[in-house]
């Protein structure tokens, strides 16, 4: 997708919208709190349900919503690095796995994903190259 959706963060779909003199909330599915990266939605979609209540109970503030909306941007960082990748690609990303970034990966898991990468590109400062090229043939293509 030259310039399209995988150029930019996707757009955020608001979890309250008035409809006549109510208030409507939508999570999970229905407010995009997917992970781009695996498309799983079960996590987010309760941790968006507990943003919402929080949100709800504290005036329209929600650490929680902030959080996953963090998260869901890393997951599409991720997906956006990995979109051009071949097969040459992914052996490099799993001959440059050493011990220490493979212990990361099974410490840490998907829906940690902000932590699980800080972790790994500690651990093996090569695979920031590899991302980076990843996403600079997004911008090429």
């Amino acid at each position: 997708m030259a310039g399209g959706a995988h150029s930019r963060l996707p757009a955020l779909v608001p979890v309250r919208k008035r409809v006549g003199k109510s208030d409507v909330y939508v999570v999970g599915d229905a407010a995009a709190q997917v992970k781009v990266s695996t498309v799983g939605g079960i996590v987010t979609g309760f941790r968006g349900a507990l943003g919402v209540a929080h949100a709800i109970l504290q005036n329209g503030k929600s650490n929680e919503l902030t959080s996953l909306r963090r998260e869901l941007g890393t997951h599409w960082l991720i997906r956006k690095t990995l979109h051009h990748f071949q097969q040459k690609d992914y052996s490099q990303l799993v001959d440059l796995l050493n011990d220490a970034t493979r212990e990361s990966l099974g410490e840490i898991n998907r829906d940690e994903s902000t932590r699980l990468l800080w972790n790994v590109i500690r651990r093996q400062p090569r695979l920031v190259l590899l991302g980076l090229r990843g996403l600079l043939m997004d911008k090429k293509a």
